[in-house]
């Protein structure tokens, strides 16, 4: 009797040993299975996690098929009066604008396009991220201390501290991934901007609409379905409060697919190349908000 307990003691002894080490191995095979993130904004840029090539290739397949540009086209036509027209009046206006935005806009000062005092911008931020996280620098860490000391401002806080005469903000790219809600955008944009009112009363405030992505890009999850859906949202936003609306989609949409230019963007299809640059430049300068007050 005391024999057999013995064995069933190291029976079960080995089983256990055997299944902590199954359990360390699948441990270790699964952390190897977790996405890397990238280590320079090249390597993709934006915050929507992109599909595997096989989803990629069903998805642009399925985009094509069933997009449909000229809802956007019937749809944006009922807001031409909040759409700002041609107007280059003021020669001072970029001077005196602050653009503000995710990849798109900080590409305006990374390749010295403009000033980085005329840009407040981060790659790879939805909107969401504009009132809670950290932007500016404000105070370094002490090396000499355990603790880290440093202490970042958010870009509601950078805004609030310059008080510019005028915003243009763009976001929107992070935000398109294809089960997005555009009433829920809608909603935080509106959030954002009753912030900024609310800090920088007496700022201008240009909502420019979400830059439309080409038909072959790097991230199928980025839609162009969504986009046009956040743009006519952004445009009835404006109508409500009274903000004017830079309509990018005129000079960057190709009429015949609905889907961006691939002359204005670069390789990966959703980030402006020099070229995008300068006619996004030229057409703010040309379609100013100038409120005399």
């Amino acid at each position: 009797m005391f024999k057999n307990k013995k064995l069933i003691y190291i029976i079960l002894s080995l089983a256990l040993v055997v299944i902590l080490a199954f359990t360390g191995i699948y441990l270790l095979w699964a952390q190897t299975k977790q996405p890397v993130p990238p280590s320079s904004d090249s390597e993709i840029a934006e915050a929507v996690p992109s599909p595997s090539p096989a989803e990629s290739e069903q998805t642009v397949q399925a985009e094509v098929i069933y997009y449909d540009k000229s809802w956007y086209d019937g749809q944006i036509a009922n807001y031409a009066d909040v759409i700002l027209p041609y107007d280059s009046s003021n020669p001072s206006y970029l001077a005196e604008t602050v653009f503000v935005g995710d990849s798109n806009t900080e590409g305006l000062a990374l390749f010295e396009h403009l000033a980085w005092s005329n840009v407040i911008a981060r790659h790879s931020m939805p909107i969401q991220e504009f009132l809670t996280d950290g932007y500016q620098l404000v105070c370094e860490d002490n090396p000499e201390t355990e603790e880290d000391e440093s202490q970042y401002i958010t870009m509601l806080q950078v805004l609030a501290n310059i008080q510019p005469k005028r915003i243009i903000i763009n976001f929107g790219t992070n935000n398109a991934g294809k089960n997005a809600d555009s009433d829920y955008f809608v909603y935080l944009y509106a959030n954002v901007l009753s912030q900024i009112k609310l800090y920088c009363p007496n700022t201008q405030i240009v909502v420019a609409a979400v830059l439309p992505v080409c038909e072959k890009r790097g991230n199928y999850n980025i839609r162009q379905d969504v986009i046009d859906s956040f743009n006519i949202s952004l445009a009835e936003l404006c109508r409500t409060n009274g903000y004017g609306f830079l309509n990018y989609s005129e000079v960057f949409k190709d009429s015949a697919t609905g889907y961006a230019d691939s002359g204005y963007f670069s390789s990966d299809g959703i980030h402006l190349n020099g070229s995008g640059y300068r006619v996004l430049l030229d057409y703010v300068t040309n379609h100013q908000y100038n409120i005399i007050s």
